[in-house]
């Protein structure tokens, strides 16, 4: 079963992710892992919104 995303959580994380990245010491291994995760939240995130659209659109209809 896939696992519920939880848009607040994601996007909590990813403002904390872009926080780290406004910092000066923060390392390269560390900035890829991050700029990494920050893509695959920002996927999952556009995903749900998509969804949440075409629920609407139905909705419409």
């Amino acid at each position: 079963m896939a696992q519920k995303i939880n848009f607040k959580e994601l996007n909590k994380e990813l403002e904390s992710i872009l926080e780290d990245f406004q910092k000066e010491q923060i390392d390269i291994e560390e900035m890829v892992a991050k700029y990494s995760r920050g893509q695959q939240i920002i996927k999952e995130l556009k995903d749900y919104l998509k969804l949440a659209q075409n629920k609407i659109t139905k909705l419409k209809t």
